[in-house]
């Protein structure tokens, strides 16, 4: 059962993932799917497989007392075989001798985790594709909506509000593309048997797999993945991934909503301080940092399970399972905050303009150099803009009439070069590379992507093509 701690910190509306009544569905769902599929492929008798799903269905499993079987025995697939046996012997025994032929209990637990991963991968790319939608919309709107760029936390140069969003829309969707291109070869099957290489079911191991993938929606890989989890982990490892970019997000979001910046602010929603009622803190993106502070740990966590001593693994591959679901849960959650946060966010244009403002122009210090290269060269230019520059910050003026009068002094100054200058302390002359990032991204995001490329053989395999 979910804490109160962590309940508070998640979406009301959120689907319940990898809860202990999905689990016990979904391995009761395999045994019945297995001798459905063995029945089919001739591997055991239809009235024993039709047995085993009755039970299945019939049964009532109580989540404690299953972990304590579990506790006793150290299999969890053992533990929900007992009352499935329990019902057969009672209603029809015929089943009986039949039940989990040819399987072994990591079979039942792994196949069952794929099931509940898909559901979760599911959940959590609808909410990524809901997220995306948003920042879209932000970055339709505010492609050309100036604002300060921070480098190393400073004022760097102007950019726009839509090529933040935009920048952040894009890199949801690459997660997406690789979560669903991963999920397509991890949510597989698993059915190995004692040690992965089927012996029990021999030549019609391969059917029985197929049939059983089939069933249950899930791939049929053809190999037993029981201690080789490589492509299971590469899943996890990009909701991982998925999760810091969406604490990038998260991140961004919150410091832009300190007062002191206020050029964001999360829908009103009532007083979220005891003491403070002026406050408007950022709710949403104060629970999407806190989901995502453990994922970098929880990562590493199931990295270092991969290390499973030969045909299965003792300990490792438990404090697989018993951790990957806390991954999903805390990267759907801060999904699901965030697309809360972006639906109800308010931009504060005018305020991004007055930070612009603010620094008189100093933002604009490469842009200013570049109008002066030709005239004073490059070190030069820079030393004129670099001592006006520190004038414009103590004098509060703007660095580019500073840099006309510097060059009256000089006696280098004319027209065109004084336009130039202003030309180029103009916010929305600057914002336009920002802008037009912006677009670009958009347009890149909304068409489809772009074929595999397809590997031309080397030489050796294409002589070994022709004279095999």
């Amino acid at each position: 059962m979910m804490s109160l701690m962590h309940a508070y910190l998640r979406p009301l509306d959120a689907d319940p993932l990898f809860t202990d009544a999905r689990w016990i569905a979904a391995m009761l769902r395999f045994e019945s799917e297995l001798a459905q599929a063995q029945a089919e492929c001739g591997v055991i008798p239809h009235p024993a497989a039709q047995a085993i799903a009755e039970a299945c269905a019939a049964v009532q499993v109580d989540a404690q007392a299953l972990a304590a079987r579990a506790h006793c025995s150290g299999a969890m697939g053992m533990a929900i075989l007992q009352p499935v046996q329990q019902w057969l012997r009672s209603h029809r025994p015929e089943g009986l001798d039949w039940l989990h032929w040819g399987s072994t209990t990591q079979d039942v637990v792994d196949t069952a985790h794929a099931l509940l991963t898909r559901e979760a991968l599911q959940c959590l790319l609808a909410e990524l594709q809901a997220l995306q939608d948003c920042l879209v919309g932000l970055a339709q709107r505010h492609a050309a909506t100036p604002m300060l760029a921070r480098s190393l936390m400073q004022p760097a140069q102007v950019t726009s509000f839509g090529f933040k969003c935009a920048q952040s829309a894009a890199a949801l969707q690459r997660s997406r593309q690789q979560l669903q291109a991963l999920g397509a070869q991890a949510l597989c099957v698993q059915l190995g048997g004692a040690v992965g290489n089927r012996a029990t079911l021999g030549a019609s191991a391969t059917a029985v797999e197929q049939s059983l993938a089939r069933r249950l929606g899930l791939q049929a890989c053809g190999y037993s993945w029981h201690t080789q989890r490589d492509a299971w982990l590469r899943l996890a490892m990009e909701v991982a991934v998925c999760g810091g970019s969406l604490a990038k997000l998260a991140k961004d979001w919150s410091l832009m909503s300190q007062y002191e910046v206020g050029e964001l602010h999360e829908a009103p929603r009532g007083s979220t301080s005891s003491a403070m009622p002026h406050k408007r803190n950022p709710v949403h993106c104060m629970q999407a940092v806190a989901q995502t502070q453990p994922v970098p740990q929880l990562a590493a966590t199931l990295l270092a399970c991969m290390a499973q001593a030969h045909e299965r693994g003792l300990g490792e591959w438990q404090a697989e399972v018993a951790h990957a679901a806390s991954l999903w849960h805390h990267v759907h959650a801060a999904a699901a905050a965030l697309r809360s946060a972006a639906e109800g966010m308010q931009v504060e244009t005018a305020r991004m303009q007055q930070h612009i403002d603010g620094l008189q122009g100093v933002v604009y210090s490469e842009a200013l150099a570049q109008v002066l290269v030709p005239v004073l060269g490059k070190p030069g230019a820079q030393a004129a803009v670099a001592e006006c520059a520190a004038q414009a910050l103590s004098q509060a003026e703007p660095l580019h009439l500073l840099l006309v009068r510097w060059l009256q002094q000089q006696g280098t100054v004319d027209p065109q070069l004084a336009h130039a200058l202003a030309q180029a302390a103009d916010p929305t002359q600057a914002v336009q590379s920002s802008a037009q990032g912006c677009r670009d991204l958009l347009a890149r995001m909304s068409s489809p992507p772009p074929a595999a490329p397809t590997t031309t053989p080397s030489h050796k395999e294409h002589a070994h093509a022709l004279h095999p």
